[in-house]
């Protein structure tokens, strides 16, 4: 199990024929003076517990992703790689989408 504080977040909901929905967090972390920006994707979303300044939100894997609400969004790095997942998933005959994550979807949120 791990535990993930992302610098910029967002809930990705996912959807394929056939397939259930899934919702994960898309996390990035800004790089430094000798690193470069980071993204990753959460597992699927299992809870969300509200904790009044941060969401925490409990993954598939068993990892907990720390999300400040303040943090919402993306960097122009991580909307680019987004932009082209959205393109790439259509491909498939998948899709996705920036789900609001205050909005009760499923009864976990």
């Amino acid at each position: 199990m791990s535990d993930y504080t992302p610098d910029r977040w967002e809930v990705v909901e996912i959807q394929s024929d056939g397939q259930d929905t899934l919702r994960k967090i898309l996390g990035s972390w800004y790089g430094g003076y000798a690193s470069s920006d980071s993204w990753r994707f959460s597992s699927g979303i299992t809870n969300v517990i509200d904790k009044d300044t941060y969401w925490e939100v409990e993954n598939y894997s068993g990892s907990i992703y720390t999300c400040y609400k303040e943090a919402q969004g993306m960097s122009a790095y991580t909307a680019g790689v987004f932009n082209k997942m959205v393109e790439q998933s259509k491909e498939v005959g998948a899709s996705l989408t920036i789900v609001d994550i205050q909005k009760p979807v499923i009864g976990y949120l």
